[in-house]
């Protein structure tokens, strides 16, 4: 079985342990969706694109003053092209975010974790694949619409191969 099987069978094991054990002081799950640009460099390869995440989630602690969730992410990085150089990668994440409330509709948070990425870089017939595990985190800021849905915009970066930043926005659903 690959490091990155292992990697998302224990986040898995992780998460819905972490639920189980604090059921009784969350909101619950969620899930979410978003569109993002990136930005990597690698050598003197530097470029840009739009790409989708995707994740899944826990709210584990909630309280006025702060809120704890785990979460289970998939970014894409994107997919560049420049002269002869071509170069694709995404991640898998695991991720504690620690939410402050700013009021009944706003609030900041800051997300950190786990990142396990999967990187491809062709040089003109050469090629070369980066995987591994590696960190990432970020900041956003999100508005509560209808106590179940939230808008966000955020930003992360990961220290990879590729060196990607990304910012965008997205919809996140709680159940």
């Amino acid at each position: 079985m690959s490091k990155r099987v292992h990697l998302v069978w224990n986040a898995m094991v992780l998460l819905f342990a972490t639920c189980w054990i604090t059921s009784t002081n969350a909101d619950g799950f969620y899930i979410g969706a978003g569109a993002y640009r990136t930005d990597i460099s690698i050598d003197d390869f530097d470029d840009d694109d739009y790409a989708p995440a995707a994740f899944v989630g826990y709210q584990f602690l909630d309280t006025n003053i702060l809120m704890l969730s785990g979460e289970l992410g998939y970014y894409d990085f994107g997919d560049y092209e420049s002269n002869d150089t071509k170069a694709e990668g995404s991640a898998i994440t695991l991720a504690g975010v620690a939410y402050l409330p700013l009021g009944p509709f706003f609030e900041v948070y800051a997300k950190a974790g786990i990142a396990s990425a999967k990187i491809e870089v062709k040089d003109a017939g050469d090629g070369q694949d980066f995987d591994g595990e590696d960190g990432f985190g970020g900041i956003g800021v999100s508005f509560d619409i209808l106590d179940t849905i939230d808008i966000y915009a955020e930003y992360l970066a990961f220290d990879t191969e590729l060196n990607s930043r990304m910012y965008g926005i997205g919809v996140r659903l709680d159940f």
